[in-house]
């Protein structure tokens, strides 16, 4: 008897120490969980399975599931889609047989080229020959008073003698560039429009056919130049908006007419004119390039350089019918 109980003390004392090493197994699991959540995030994770990294997509395919912000830098454009485009006023000067001042030789080549070219972009082209003073502002005025609702733009070519800060009828009496410009500046119907004017004021005299001469107002020998007293731009460009003034020459220096040829201004206007609009350039880079031009000339050891001013708001590319 008492070895059977020697026995079953025994199995007894096997059962509980299993079960001791079960519990104290079960704690040690506990704890190892229990410190593992204690530790640091980036730990934790340290055994997880990475997903494998996705090859780079080519940037043209990303950028398409983003939306696409207008840049700040993009152009806006004046529109240029009416048919007639705008007038165009032409006034050639060319009698000044009244006064101490010479014929303008050569003048008929300029108005017949702005004719061609601004008729090529749409305009419509009206010309008025040997105005006064008072005639060129009473045209100047009436077309101002039109109705340019229809219209995308406005240019205006005066080929004329000058003085300091203006232009001359063949009465020989000034109209100042403030009083050419200022009345299409309170245009209604052409606000926010472009305003262009381009002006070759000649003070010259007459000289031997086919030679340069210059643009002066004093009677000099022929085939001898002289200074242009012109300060047309400082004193006539006008602060409002949407305006461009193209001068034959700067302040106090030189502007050349040919004589059967027109004037070297004017000519390379018209040139690249009708160069540039073809190959849809804005205006300033096409006036950038007169300038360059006809300040890389020499002309019997003088230059000339013309200038522009304007207020324009807006990028201004000029339509040009193809070539037939």
């Amino acid at each position: 008897m008492g070895k059977i109980g020697t026995g079953s003390n025994k199995n007894r004392t096997s059962r509980s120490n299993k079960n001791e090493q079960k519990v104290k197994a079960s704690n040690g699991s506990k704890r190892k969980k229990e410190d593992k959540e204690n530790l640091p995030g980036c730990v934790q994770k340290t055994n997880v399975h990475k997903r494998k990294r996705e090859p780079l997509q080519p940037t043209s395919s990303i950028s398409d599931h983003y939306p696409k912000k207008k840049l700040a830098t993009q152009k806006e454009f004046y529109s240029m889609s009416n048919k007639p485009l705008g007038y165009c006023l032409i006034i050639n000067n060319y009698n000044f047989e009244r006064t101490s001042l010479g014929n303008r030789r050569g003048t008929d080549k300029d108005k017949d080229d702005l004719t061609r070219v601004f008729e090529n972009m749409f305009f419509k082209v009206e010309v008025q020959d040997d105005l006064q003073a008072s005639d060129m502002q009473n045209v100047i005025k009436e077309l101002a008073e039109r109705d340019h609702t229809q219209m995308d733009a406005f240019v205006c070519c005066i080929l004329s003698h000058g003085e300091k800060g203006s232009v001359l009828g063949i009465d020989g009496k000034p109209v100042p560039i403030r009083e050419v410009t200022q009345p299409f500046a309170e245009c209604h119907t052409l606000v926010n429009k472009p305003k262009l004017f381009f002006i070759q004021a000649c003070q010259g005299n007459e000289a031997q056919q086919g030679v340069w001469m210059a643009d002066g107002q004093e009677n000099t020998r022929e085939g001898t130049f002289e200074k242009v007293s012109h300060t047309a731009a400082t004193h006539g460009v006008p602060k409002d908006a949407d305006f461009l003034i193209g001068i034959a020459t700067v302040e106090h220096y030189k502007s050349f007419r040919h004589t059967k040829h027109g004037s070297i201004y004017i000519q390379e206007l018209c040139k690249q004119l009708e160069s540039g609009c073809h190959w849809k350039e804005d205006i300033h880079s096409i006036l950038t390039k007169v300038n360059r031009i006809v300040s890389s000339k020499i002309l019997q050891g003088c230059k000339q350089m013309p200038e522009v001013h304007y207020t324009l708001t807006k990028t201004l590319v000029l339509p040009m019918k193809h070539a037939s």
